[in-house]
């Protein structure tokens, strides 16, 4: 019991042999100590546990997490910028260089890249689906609220490529998605928190990054930093073609007047 109050945020998804080995017991002891607790046996406890986790996980209750901790706007402002240096850190100390080519050589070889990212992790989904556009790809960032989605996803065929992005809170749709792509022989990749996040186990190749942030709002410095690396890594593949796609991105922009000109700008035209 010691181990699993000690290690909750591990022991609710590992199975039973893990726990009896991690806390140096039997596996007949973890089981009995399931049913002295009122449970039928140990599933039915890491269910429970597993449902405890998920509402420690509430925007409220990491909210008042936050406010038992932190002190005046400098104790905030110091707090959340090394969390999100130890984020970055350790994602880049836990990524697998092996995994991490596979996504860059999934992606370099898809005709067409579906990536689903909701509610706030939307955010991060179209900067991906952008960069991506920005090397000619082609991208359907999956919009949320918008109805005809397994409708369009009916059409997944060989050749696709679907991305799913999640953190927790896990959505349960972004889960159906890549089990429905899964299901149709189509590849999966997941960027998410853990290897045991509930969207690994329906994707072909995995990539973590470390979110935890003692604040009621995640924290996606580490995974935007993580997607940084996949476009750039993609870009660099064929230089070329990706010099080529960029140089005609700037004309048009100049041509549109999408950004502001610069004052060098104005001098030339001057």
């Amino acid at each position: 019991m010691e181990y699993i109050l000690a290690h909750e945020e591990e022991a609710v998804f590992l199975k039973i042999g893990d726990i009896a080995r991690k806390g140096k017991v039997s596996e007949a002891t973890v089981v009995r100590l399931a049913k002295a607790l009122g449970f039928k046996g140990f599933p039915e406890l890491q269910r429970e546990l597993q449902r405890l986790f998920r509402n420690k996980l509430t925007t409220t209750s990491r909210l008042r997490k936050t406010a038992e901790k932190v002190g005046g706007e400098k104790d905030v402002v110091t707090k959340v910028l090394q969390m999100d240096i130890n984020n970055i850190a350790g994602t880049l100390e836990q990524t697998s260089i092996p995994e991490f080519r596979r996504f860059v050589k999934e992606m370099a070889s898809a005709q067409r890249i579906i990536i689903i990212g909701l509610r706030s992790v939307h955010s991060l989904a179209i900067f991906l689906g952008m960069a991506l556009e920005f090397l000619r790809k082609n991208v359907w960032v999956v919009q949320p609220g918008i109805g005809d989605m397994w409708d369009r996803l009916l059409d997944l065929r060989k050749g696709d490529l679907v991305i799913g992005i999640s953190f927790p809170r896990y959505t349960q749709q972004k889960v159906e998605v890549l089990r429905f792509a899964k299901q149709k022989g189509v590849k999966t990749l997941a960027i998410t928190d853990t290897l045991i996040s509930p969207l690994a186990q329906y994707a072909d190749h995995v990539l973590t990054a470390r979110c935890k942030m003692d604040s009621f709002i995640e924290s996606f410095t580490a995974p935007l930093s993580l997607i940084n690396a996949l476009v750039t890594a993609l870009g660099i593949q064929d230089p070329q073609s990706t010099f080529a796609s960029l140089q005609s991105l700037e004309r048009i922009w100049r041509t549109q007047q999408i950004y502001y000109p610069d004052k060098l700008e104005k001098r030339s035209k001057g």
